[in-house]
């Protein structure tokens, strides 16, 4: 595809197409049929990005390290996909593709072949020596898996891992329940303290930046009655990974006949995730529906006991071949429940995880989202997106109509009565099975809600129907700061929404300040922090001094009269826990009856971390909020003048502000997590403004490579048509 914005066409499937990349590099794909714009999609993204969806394929695969280089990180990638194994059930997927989606997908397939074909290997391929394979369905199906699985994997499952080290650390029951208040059955500390963890559930190597995980997002939906068109609106912004280069999204406008699709894909995927057509617009946040568990295995000689008889696990063998190193043999074990952590060889009880998404998953990411530009009304979207099994996702939704709404999807396992999907469930008795799924027409969803606009930014949104699949969640003060501001500034417009998006107003510390505020000393400090307006301007002093007395708080509250301090400093510095889950944190905080501070009092913690935390060098908060944006594949391996990486940027917002900025350390490297795309719908215009922290090319020297990141950072929007 031409690095131009002249027009040029390519033979498709049954036609010529014509691809046209509009100023900001955006490419306009123009067919006369729905196979043609899935080849010219194919094809697009192949030429912006095959480094990307090569190594993404490699790493779903496990053999990134055979592919690209043998190092220790990409052998421990490769361990842990080996032993999720999400193309387990690949071909019988592709068998429940229905038969118009399959052939789309063919013509995909066949877009990215023909990139391939003219043997144009990227700098990068040149370096390592990779020869790109053709791509084929399968390879479509196993890069969605894996990024719902990614969504959620690191968030739920880690938090499990947690409360099950909690509980073997000794602490109290009253005390993980105030922390965890959907955690309803009695915990049983023997049972859980019994457990032999082997692994953590995906390896720190992981998160190196080309698997975007899901880990929070804002959207909301404004009927006409309450805006200045008088026609319905619609937001979304999705909050991944930032400090990556190329960006994680590849924005594009489709056009088959007239009838336009714009929006973000992603590469690997020939669907418009988020976006819109003249019938609708749809934005997706992650849901937290809790689709995974943990089953406790009681093994020995390699077998598990289920329903008092021993049975035999499946055993699977595995060989990794690292790039010039010897090969390494693996073997896992597999029961109904899931793959075992750990070795049954040697008898224990063991973890077993069980993940909806993992198998009967992946044709459903095809059949509902490549048929949503049919879609002409709210109601029919969300039966659409009823059937989508994983991942899962609230959806905000408006349409021409005047209808505006939301859905859950997600695929929700029906547990045994008296479990809450938090604590491991005993394995050797078949009644705590998961007894099949939740009808997922009792998901949570609304129409048409009496305020006139519906917000959702990863909260609990249990209360909107039958089925109740959030047992933790975020906080709920992006939120708040949504409906807020849309409860006070009618009729809204596009600026609003605007604003809003950049909007850097903090309802944490809103509600925990009146906690510090008296006991605040008449130090310069202390003046500065009393006079906070709540604001993460980056040159803002005050939401310095609170984060660093916020910091000391938590330490203070759940490290030395909790979990221990080194383990809560490591939780906090090393992990993302709290970075997601911080809420529930807080929430206990708010409670000075909470067990807490049964043994110290709240008001004696207070003082405490009001002292350490004042006790500082005072820094404009944007100079604690510096991150560098790196290559996927080769950042950090070229000197800076290469321009692979981009340095020193600071990142704004905070836990709790619309535009989320979180900045957090994990297996020892920096990740953020804000918003990744941008997006505002007027439902009266066949349009869309947007931004994005990067450029539709993965290629370094594209003029494409970084093309939006000044619009993502100063506020400004292009106009995409």
């Amino acid at each position: 595809m031409k690095n131009s914005t002249k027009p040029f066409e390519i033979t498709a499937i049954f036609d010529s197409i014509t691809i046209q990349r509009n100023n900001d590099g955006v490419p306009t794909i123009t067919a006369k049929n729905q196979r043609d714009l899935c080849y010219g999609i194919g094809y697009a993204h192949a030429t912006d990005r095959l480094v990307q969806m090569m190594l993404v394929r490699a790493i779903v695969q496990g053999r990134s390290s055979e592919k690209f280089a043998g190092d220790d990180e990409l052998i421990e990638i490769d361990k842990f996909m080996r032993w999720i194994f999400l193309e387990k059930d690949i071909e019988q997927e592709i068998d429940k593709l229905e038969p118009e989606i399959k052939q789309e997908l063919d013509a995909y397939c066949a877009g990215i072949n023909s990139v391939i074909a003219e043997k144009k290997r990227s700098f990068e391929f040149l370096l390592t020596g990779y020869k790109p394979e053709p791509w084929g369905i399968k390879d479509s199906i196993a890069t969605a898996k894996v990024m719902g699985f990614v969504g959620l994997a690191q968030t739920q499952v880690d938090m499990q891992k947690f409360l099950i080290q909690m509980i073997q650390q000794g602490a109290s029951e009253e005390k993980i329940k105030a922390l965890f208040p959907y955690l309803t059955e009695k915990i049983d500390s023997d049972l859980i303290k019994s457990i032999q963890l082997d692994m953590k559930i995906i390896p720190d190597q992981i998160w190196n930046g080309v698997l975007p995980n899901f880990k929070a997002s804002n959207n909301w939906a404004v009927s006409g009655e309450k805006t200045k068109s008088g026609h319905p609106m619609l937001a979304t912004d999705p909050h991944l990974e930032v400090n990556r280069l190329p960006a994680v999204w590849y924005e594009m406008v489709g056009n088959v006949n007239g009838e336009k699709i714009m929006g973000i894909t992603m590469p690997g995927l020939p669907m418009t995730i988020m976006g819109r057509t003249k019938n609708l617009a749809w934005g997706g946040t992650y849901g937290f529906m809790d689709m995974i568990d943990y089953f406790i295995e009681d093994c020995e000689d390699e077998k598990f006991l289920y329903d008092e008889e021993w049975k035999s696990f499946e055993k699977r063998e595995e060989i990794i071949k690292p790039k010039k190193k010897d090969p390494i043999h693996l073997t896992f074990y597999e029961n109904h429940h899931g793959v075992l952590e750990g070795n049954p060889a040697q008898s224990g009880k063991y973890l077993a995880m069980a993940y909806t998404g993992r198998s009967g998953a992946g044709a459903d990411v095809f059949n509902t989202t490549m048929r949503i530009h049919t879609i002409r009304t709210v109601k029919e979207a969300q039966q659409l997106l009823r059937g989508l099994a994983a991942p899962t996702f609230n959806w905000a939704l408006a349409d021409r109509e005047g209808n505006i709404g939301f859905q859950m999807s997600g695929k929700m396992p029906k547990r045994a009565d008296g479990f809450s999907g938090l604590l491991p469930i005993p394995g050797w008795d078949s009644a705590n099975d998961w007894q099949g799924f939740e009808n997922s027409e009792q998901h949570p969803s609304c129409l048409n809600p009496e305020s006139g606009f519906f917000a959702t930014a990863n909260n609990d949104l249990n209360k909107f129907g039958e089925n109740s699949p959030i047992n933790i969640c975020m906080a709920p003060y992006r939120v708040q700061r949504i409906m807020e501001i849309l409860a006070e500034n009618q009729p809204v417009d596009a600026e609003t929404f605007q604003a809003m998006h950049y909007d850097l107003y903090s309802k944490q510390a809103e509600r925990l300040m009146p906690l510090f505020f008296h006991l605040l000393p008449d130090t310069e400090n202390g003046k500065i922090l009393k006079e906070w307006d709540f604001v993460y301007d980056e040159n803002s002093k005050g939401a310095m001094l609170f984060e660093s007395v916020y910091r000391n708080l938590i330490e203070i509250v759940f490290g030395k009269n909790g979990i221990g301090e080194e383990a809560m400093v490591h939780l906090l510095d090393e992990t993302i826990l709290f970075s997601i889950y911080f809420g529930n944190f807080d929430d206990v905080i708010m409670d000075e009856n909470s067990p807490w501070f049964a043994e110290t009092s709240r008001l004696e913690m207070l003082k405490k971390a009001i002292e350490k935390g004042l006790d500082v060098s005072i820094l404009p908060y944007g100079e604690t909020r510096k991150y560098d944006m790196n290559n996927i594949f080769l950042g950090g391996k070229f000197p800076g003048f290469f321009g692979f990486d981009l340095k020193n940027k600071t990142l704004p917002g905070s836990r709790a502000t619309i535009p989320q900025g979180q900045i957090c350390r994990f297996g020892g490297r920096i990740s953020t997590f804000s918003p990744s795309f941008r997006m505002i719908a007027e439902m009266q215009k066949d349009e869309i403004l947007t931004n994005l922290p990067g450029g539709p090319s993965g290629k370094r020297f594209s003029k494409w490579y970084k093309s939006d990141l000044k619009n993502w950072e100063n506020g400004r929007y292009k106009l995409v048509k």
